[in-house]
């Protein structure tokens, strides 16, 4: 009689385990689906903003300077395709990323200010049309 009662009690807690079990493993999937959806999302709002702005480039309203340091943050996340890839993109990149901007820019002499932007503008015109180019596959890359 009490082995019963003990099998009983028993079986029951092995039940209530295994509804458990499955309830957590619902909750595991549910949140699995939510995160894909959300990294989904992201990715989306990313390629958007690339496209946007190497749309913005090549129509000249938002100058190579500018886009290649917004593109580098934007291109970072995706992990596919970096802006080390787009060699003429990336050599512009590599002379202005430390320059100034803002109030640190502010705060140069002006002739500090006139050298950095001659040092930017020139690279800008020497690698226009190859930037174009970058650009181009960059659109066709993120499709």
């Amino acid at each position: 009689m009490m082995t019963t009662i003990l099998l009983i009690i028993g079986a029951a807690i092995v039940i209530a385990m295994a509804i458990y079990t499955v309830h957590l493993l619902r909750q595991l999937r549910q949140q699995k689906r939510l995160f894909e959806q959300a990294k989904q999302a992201r990715m989306r709002r990313l390629k958007d903003s690339i496209t946007i702005i190497a749309k913005a480039m090549l129509n000249g309203d938002c100058n190579h300077s500018e886009g290649v340091i917004r593109l580098k943050m934007l291109l970072d996340p995706l992990g596919q395709k970096r802006l080390v890839d787009y060699a003429a993109m990336w050599q512009l990149y590599e002379i202005v990323q430390d320059m100034p901007t803002h109030e640190a820019r502010k705060t140069l002499k002006k002739n500090e200010r006139m050298r950095l932007d001659l040092q930017r503008e020139s690279k800008e015109v020497e690698l226009e049309t190859q930037i174009k180019t970058d650009l181009a596959q960059l659109l066709e890359d993120i499709k």
